[in-house]
């Protein structure tokens, strides 16, 4: 979002921002030159090809600085990172507005070492708009899988809840923006420990959170969290590509110190995320319990349908989202970018929330360079103060991951 810096002159900040914004921009352009000319022909209205593919590929495999599975050390290491920008326009009862965001930019480094059973991971994150440019780590972790069923990570990581909307990468991201729902749920990067493993067509997870967690590792000065799941691969009984079934839970203790899971006592998400030829459907709700005062209890869910226009190309989005909560002030307008709207009241703020997002993604190279649009229409009702909205968000973007 936009925010005013009064530490440095409006000349001296833009162009640091612009040049940061350009470099990042660049990175796709530097990558692609490292492919020979007339590497292949792009179709801009047909399936990628093997050839554009494989020139693609080759372009990335210029952040894979070294790569050697006969070495017993260290098989693999590379640069990895992702630029995610874009321009949105609010069109609302409480008043318009728009404006460009550097959504999300983060560098890093991934390395697999001793028969890639260990994976370090690092990556940093900047501000919306690189001011400053470094604003806390993204992921730090080191995941050791010594079979392909068993796997323990440690470090700075997701929790593990919201099997779709929050566990799935940023990068492969169908919409802007997660659901409204798992936006009020205070769910970041947490230091943690976590395991997950598989058992014939089952799998299951367990995890163990530190609260006191900041844009670091915090400092084990608050409560601890601890969850549990497990999931089902269904997709031989339903004859489909894909079916699966999730089921997962974390409770929160709380204190005065605590950066995260902070709202509620205990977060359940339930999943079932299908796909069979071009079309794929998504549904996933949430229920959150044990908030107080404003912070009520909460239930929401979203309905996510996406159909293959041209495959691998071209792909059409739909969501509907719908929240209700206890309390006329329990449910929150979406984070990004309702509350932006300059005539806000109540601090967007009501008992009940439906939204229906229409859009497309336009696939370069797949998920790794992609354009976006889209709109999205919310109304929120109730708010003991008058927090009542209803407007149209229009969005349009390019994402970028190497």
């Amino acid at each position: 979002m936009k925010k005013t810096d009064t530490t440095r002159a409006p000349g001296v900040k833009a162009a640091r921002v612009a040049s940061v914004r350009t470099s990042m921009l660049l990175l796709p352009a530097v990558a692609l030159l490292a492919m020979p000319a007339k590497a292949f022909e792009f179709d801009p209205f047909g399936t990628p090809s093997e050839e554009e593919t494989a020139g693609f590929k080759k372009a990335w495999d210029f952040f894979v600085l070294y790569q050697n599975d006969k070495n017993p050390i260290l098989e693999e290491f590379k640069l990895i990172g992702k630029y995610q920008g874009q321009y949105y326009w609010v069109d609302s009862d409480q008043g318009d507005t728009d404006a460009w965001e550097d959504r999300r930019s983060r560098f890093g480094f991934d390395a697999k070492m001793f028969e890639k059973t260990i994976e370090i991971r690092a990556t940093f994150q900047s501000t919306d708009n690189f001011d400053p440019v470094y604003n806390g780590l993204e992921d730090a972790y080191i995941k050791w899988k010594p079979s392909k069923n068993f796997t323990l990570t440690a470090g700075h990581i997701k929790p593990l809840i919201g099997y779709f909307d929050w566990l799935q990468s940023s990068d492969l991201q169908q919409t802007f923006d997660s659901s409204q729902v798992f936006n009020q749920l205070r769910v970041n990067r947490i230091l943690g420990l976590t395991a997950e493993g598989k058992v014939g067509d089952f799998s299951w997870q367990a995890g163990a959170y530190s609260n006191d967690s900041d844009k670091e590792f915090g400092k084990f000065g608050g409560e601890y969290s601890f969850g549990a799941g497990v999931g089902y691969d269904a997709k031989e009984c339903f004859g489909w590509e894909r079916a699966d079934f999730r089921l997962d839970w974390i409770h929160s203790g709380h204190d005065k110190d605590d950066f995260l899971f902070t709202r509620y006592d205990d977060l359940v998400s339930a999943t079932f995320w299908a796909q069979e030829g071009p079309f794929q459907l998504v549904v996933e709700a949430f229920n959150a319990s044990g908030g107080e005062g404003r912070d009520g209890d909460v239930f929401g869910f979203f309905i996510q349908p996406m159909y293959d226009i041209i495959p691998k190309r071209l792909q059409l989005v739909g969501r509907y989202s719908y929240t209700t909560g206890d309390g006329a002030d329990s449910v929150y307008r979406q984070t990004r970018y309702e509350s932006e709207a300059p005539l806000l009241t109540g601090g967007g703020r009501g008992d009940e929330y439906n939204a229906i997002y229409l859009g497309a993604q336009y696939f370069i190279y797949g998920d790794k360079l992609k354009l976006m649009a889209g709109g999205e229409y919310a109304d929120l009702d109730g708010g003991g103060n008058g927090g009542d909205y209803q407007g149209v968000t229009w969005l349009t973007g390019a994402r970028f991951y190497f």
